[in-house]
């Protein structure tokens, strides 16, 4: 099983929130607007269509582990 890395570009977030709205267990808005990963990783490939989802191209799914 893949695991995968999530990267969220912090400048280009806008805070639409549409990732927390799709993956909640993976995302979460923070208190200064921006969107933040609740966990660095995850085995779910439905984080994939999560990633492009987003209005501003902000987040990036990369194949391995945290670094």
């Amino acid at each position: 099983m893949s695991t995968y890395r999530i990267v969220i570009d912090r400048s280009l977030c806008s805070g639409y929130g549409t990732c927390a709205d799709l993956a909640p267990e993976l995302f979460e808005i923070g208190a200064d607007g921006v969107a933040a990963t609740r966990r660095g990783t995850t085995d779910d490939p439905g984080v994939f269509d999560t990633a492009a989802a987003c209005p501003m191209g902000a987040i990036a799914v990369e194949d391995g582990p945290e670094q």
